[in-house]
């Protein structure tokens, strides 16, 4: 038996209007000074206004939500009594929201209460519904039971990734007026995490059609309009795809997993304090490159990714699997060079001497990293340095 859990999610333009059918007269925001700057968020609040509703702020988000801001954010909540709350803002928002909600449900909880055996955790909704706004298109955080916060352990600000299904936000309002304002940067390190996402998704221990379907989807999509969103930040209907992309990559791993390259990704991000999407988008080609090279002749990594190149026309039906699967890394590697993605570990700004001194406390954060687990080949110490040494170089990943 296996479970799909998915939000009610309304997408396309004027979505944001939907929220005037739910019910919920106090309503709890939370964001960032970003989506502030923007105007985003007083595009919602004129409409909250409009309809009625009463709301309350907290907007001090920053990126990699931190045990103490979160913690902060709940006495809020607490002290407001809403019965919606509203996160408008990337998946650093959405991530805050959801453990703010859990802990508004129950006070007594903490972060380390949000955890997958907490069956409370299921009774979610009954003080409040949980509304997820993403302003980014790479998260898919909208869409899944997992809250990353950071808590800092040992001189690292450590990414604990808190996961119920339970978690899940009751509705996810994709409007594609919010990512229209992403910078370029911004914008191609989510829409590299998408395809993370949805890469990793297709490989990973909890694999199943359903994820599959919407991983495939996910990966055409981001291939097709990414490159166009990076021409012309301003296509509307690119900007509104790679939403819906973002989304269903969200839904595709929330119910398969991630692998390696987000626990390689997240380490890195960790200790060098570089952006998530662009660590896990860095990692996608390597990661995948040693899944291919899985001496176990039962991983199906290869047939995967060959269907995969076949389906969206990347090699014909007739080829052999193992020819087929590598062109699935040559396209990304395309992409990269279009997108003028970085390539390698040394393209972040990181030297040999930085690597070389951190890689043991990278090694220990990975094995700490719970969806390492989900691999369909699992790395030994020596393997996980490895893979960073070669991403560093940006050798191709032959063992």
């Amino acid at each position: 038996m296996w479970f799909f859990n998915s939000p009610n999610i309304v997408y396309g333009e004027d979505a944001l209007d939907f929220i005037e059918n739910i019910t919920g007269s106090k309503c709890f925001i939370i964001s960032d000074e970003n989506v502030q700057k923007l105007s985003y968020l007083k595009v919602l609040t004129d409409k909250l206004e409009k309809w009625g509703r009463n709301f309350d702020l907290f907007t001090e988000v920053e990126p990699d939500p931190k045990e103490e801001m979160v913690l902060k954010a709940k006495q809020s909540c607490l002290k407001y009594k809403p019965d919606l709350i509203i996160a408008l803002g990337g998946g650093s928002v959405i991530d805050t929201a959801k453990g703010v909600w859990a802990m508004y449900e129950y006070p007594e909880f903490g972060i380390d209460d949000l955890h997958i055996f907490n069956s409370s955790l299921y009774e979610l909704g009954k003080k409040a519904k949980l509304i997820a706004i993403p302003t980014t298109s790479g998260t898919g955080a909208d869409a899944t039971y997992a809250a990353v916060i950071s808590r800092y352990n040992d001189g690292v600000w450590q990414k604990l990734i808190q996961a119920h299904r339970g978690l899940v936000p009751t509705y996810s309002i994709l409007d594609p007026l919010f990512p229209m304002g992403m910078p370029l940067s911004l914008t191609i390190d989510t829409g590299m995490d998408v395809l993370a996402h949805a890469m990793e998704a297709m490989v990973a221990n909890g694999r199943n059609e359903f994820s599959n379907a919407l991983a495939i989807k996910a990966i055409e999509l981001v291939f097709k309009y990414l490159p166009i969103v990076y021409k012309d930040g301003k296509n509307k209907e690119a900007r509104d795809y790679l939403h819906q992309a973002a989304t269903m990559a969200g839904l595709a791993f929330g119910n398969a997993n991630v692998h390696i390259g987000h626990t390689t990704g997240h380490c890195l991000g960790a200790v060098f304090q570089t952006p998530h999407g662009r660590c896990v988008g860095l990692m996608l080609k390597y990661v995948t490159q040693y899944c291919l090279n899985n001496p176990n002749k039962y991983d199906p990594s290869i047939e995967i990714y060959a269907k995969l190149a076949k389906q969206l026309g990347w090699a014909k039906w007739e080829e052999d699997d193992k020819t087929a699967s590598y062109l699935v890394i040559k396209k990304v590697k395309e992409l990269n060079k279009e997108l003028g993605f970085p390539e390698k570990i040394q393209d972040l700004g990181i030297s040999k001497e930085d690597l070389d001194q951190n890689l043991d406390t990278l090694v220990n954060l990975c094995f700490q990293d719970a969806s390492g687990s989900m691999c369909p080949r699992l790395p030994s110490k020596e393997d996980f340095k490895n893979i960073y040494r070669y991403a560093f170089e940006g050798k191709d990943i032959d063992f």
